[in-house]
């Protein structure tokens, strides 16, 4: 997974939106598994829903973008 972003602007807030946005997803996973449901996202350009053991294995494995 490619995290982070760049800015000609030096901005203090945007400088941790790559770390808020990754705890939000991480955030998201969390509680699709504790609720049964799925989660969509991005992988290799292609629009998947994630459920069950998917949602297990760790975001930084896939090419999610």
């Amino acid at each position: 997974m490619t995290a982070g972003f760049t800015t000609e602007r030096h901005d203090p807030d945007l400088d941790r939106v790559s770390a808020a946005l990754l705890r939000a997803g991480q955030r998201a996973r969390e509680l699709a598994r504790q609720t049964g449901t799925g989660i969509a996202v991005q992988i290799d350009g292609e629009l998947r829903i994630l459920t069950g053991a998917e949602l297990e294995s760790p975001p930084e494995d896939r090419d999610v973008g």
